[in-house]
């Protein structure tokens, strides 16, 4: 009797333990999922800002307009403008990382060392991201406040078929991608 009681006991420990271990994985699996996930929104919420500006510039029409009417679309391409600053900040033609490098007095430098030290001006990888994240969250916000949550649902489907030139800083880049990244946006 005392016996089958131990095994029990040790058998309902055991489980329980096993199912703790279970949930912990799956939260942590879940969270990287997440993470993974909010830096693909705002990659890809980047990509639509950042095309749909460019062919607003090119045409003055909004291409693949998401079902803005006429009196909103200046506050909307108003909005477009401000967030796409937020996303390119650190790494617009005024950044500091662009005037470095464009400077002439650092002409003398070979380019991949000018390239380096003017990609130094970014923040670290994880600083970067996760403003990325945030300012993702923002515009999704801003964008369902000020015109609805079927405006957003609608470019949350165009942004996943955007494409464009421009992308976010979110990779470790080696020296070719480095130059080429600040050649993209700089020069």
């Amino acid at each position: 009797m005392k016996t089958e009681l131990n095994i029990e006991w040790y058998s309902n420990v055991g489980t329980k333990i096993f199912a703790i271990l279970l949930v912990m994985i799956l939260l942590f699996a879940s969270r990287i999922t997440l993470a993974q996930t909010t830096l693909t929104s705002a990659e890809a919420s980047f990509r639509y800002i950042s095309s749909t500006l460019q062919s607003f510039r090119t045409t003055g029409r909004l291409v693949n307009n998401p079902g803005v009417d006429g009196s909103d679309l200046e506050a909307f391409i108003s909005y477009l403008e401000t967030y796409y600053e937020e996303f390119s900040g650190g790494f617009n033609r005024n950044s500091a990382m662009c005037l470095f490098y464009m400077d002439p007095e650092n002409a003398r430098m070979t380019i991949q060392d000018k390239a380096d030290l003017s990609f130094s001006y970014l923040p670290d990888l994880e600083a970067r991201i996760s403003r990325y994240i945030e300012v993702d969250a923002e515009f999704q916000d801003t964008i369902e406040y000020e015109f609805g949550r079927i405006l957003l649902n609608n470019i949350n489907q165009q942004k996943l078929s955007s494409s464009s030139n421009q992308r976010l800083p979110t990779l470790e880049f080696d020296e070719a991608a480095v130059i080429s990244f600040i050649d993209s946006v700089c020069v």
